[in-house]
């Protein structure tokens, strides 16, 4: 399970023994288990720390070990494209300012605005133990990795680190990632859960019109952009339409 193995390294920091896939994409059909695998460490630290009536705590505790278990790799993402768009005028200069390890006041602004909607969000679905609508947008956001990583080429023509994945998808990787995806959605949220996938999908879509435009095709910066934006994005939505179904 050497593919299976490469997800987990790439995107938690799990450690875990055996050898990397010799093909970095045949790990994209993986994206959505690993996204279940965070989901469950994430409504576990939730519904432990919230069994109590202690939400607000545990909101903010689960949004650490989102973050933790990831290493932080999206967040960062997160905050070097958002410096690109508010300092870049040109394609080049935005990728030239993505290489730079700096964090700049758009950045550090984001990051605070990513973190805190996400800790609102998971703190309100604690509250109504919806962890069916805890856990899918974990699997959607990796699933959506995975359909940016397959439509759109590599932005950087000197390569980079997530160039394999990308440079070798293939639609049968995306396939097997959205096959996954939606069964497991199902199995959580039932009807609920396939309205999230869909969100998902559909904002994926419309962030690959956005990278294509204004960057010229994706980077592993824009891979973290992308999984951020529709994690975030589907957990306020999720918590929304409960509190709308109250």
């Amino acid at each position: 399970m050497r593919p299976l193995i490469t997800a987990i390294r790439t995107l938690t920091c799990i450690p875990i023994p055996g050898r990397d896939s010799s093909c970095l994409a045949d790990a994209l059909p993986f994206f959505p288990a690993v996204g279940l695998l965070i989901g469950l460490v994430v409504s576990g630290v939730l519904c432990l720390l919230s069994s109590h009536g202690w939400f607000a705590g545990a909101g903010i505790v689960a949004m650490i070990a989102a973050v933790w278990i990831t290493r932080a790799l999206h967040v960062d993402g997160l905050a070097d494209v958002t410096d690109a768009l508010g300092a870049g005028r040109t394609r080049e200069r935005r990728l030239e300012i993505m290489k730079d390890p700096h964090t700049g006041a758009f950045g550090v602004t984001a990051i605070t605005g990513d973190l805190l909607l996400k800790t609102v969000a998971l703190t309100h679905l604690a509250s109504l133990q919806q962890w069916g609508l805890v856990i899918a947008p974990f699997i959607i956001s990796r699933t959506a990795q995975v359909m940016l990583a397959v439509s759109l080429p590599y932005a950087r023509p000197e390569g980079g680190k997530a160039g394999g994945f990308v440079e070798q998808a293939r639609p049968r990787h995306l396939v097997l990632a959205v096959t996954a995806a939606l069964a497991i959605c199902l199995a959580l949220s039932g009807l609920t859960g396939l309205l999230l996938l869909l969100q998902g999908l559909i904002a994926t879509i419309l962030l690959r019109i956005w990278m294509k435009r204004e960057f010229g095709g994706v980077t592993g910066d824009l891979l973290g952009t992308g999984n951020e934006v529709i994690e975030t994005g589907l957990l306020a939505f999720a918590a929304f339409i409960s509190h709308a179904t109250l």
